[in-house]
């Protein structure tokens, strides 16, 4: 093995965590998830030596895997479905704590889920993976602004929900 094929391999293994969890925000839903990223890593190693060490990696596999997404899953309804992998915390708070960080924890993705595929790719990238404007603009392959506009519009949907709903877990 070449040491251009073993830095592509060590800079997939790195990715694929968050690849994954780019996987679900784009499908919401797990098990789509699971195959579109085994799709899209067989996409990448099918492609391995288009690699150039110490490029951005992480926008080609994004961009990868959204095209992928967008060729083969988009016109399937995506079932909502809340993965229990996602809820178990790190350290174990009281009962009642670890209740009330689940529920809101279900409301946000239900209320991401909501959110239209565009508002939801730019809130996804811009405030789980702290991508900067340019960035998710360069992967999502639109202009900045229309980032900034859709992030806004993105947040302003999510605020605009019963003032309650959020206060569950405080």
């Amino acid at each position: 093995m070449n040491t251009n094929e073993q830095a592509f391999r060590e800079a997939l293994l790195t990715m694929l965590p968050r690849l994954r969890r780019y996987c679900y925000a784009l499908t919401n839903n797990q098990h789509e998830a699971d195959d579109l990223l085994q799709a899209s890593v067989e996409r990448a190693l099918a492609r391995w030596q288009k690699f150039e060490p110490g490029s951005q990696f992480d926008r080609w596999m994004y961009r990868l895997c959204r095209n992928h997404w967008i060729d083969t899953m988009r016109t399937r309804n995506p079932a909502e479905e809340l993965d229990e992998e996602h809820l178990s915390p790190d350290d174990q708070p009281s009962t009642e704590q670890q209740v009330a960080t689940e529920q809101l924890l279900n409301l946000a993705r239900q209320r991401m889920g909501q959110l239209s595929e565009g508002l939801r790719m730019v809130l996804y990238l811009v405030a789980i993976e702290g991508r900067s404007y340019h960035e998710t603009a360069d992967i999502l392959d639109i202009p900045a602004g229309t980032v900034m506009s859709r992030l806004a519009r993105a947040r302003s949907q999510l605020s605009a929900q019963t003032p309650g709903e959020w206060e569950v877990a405080r």
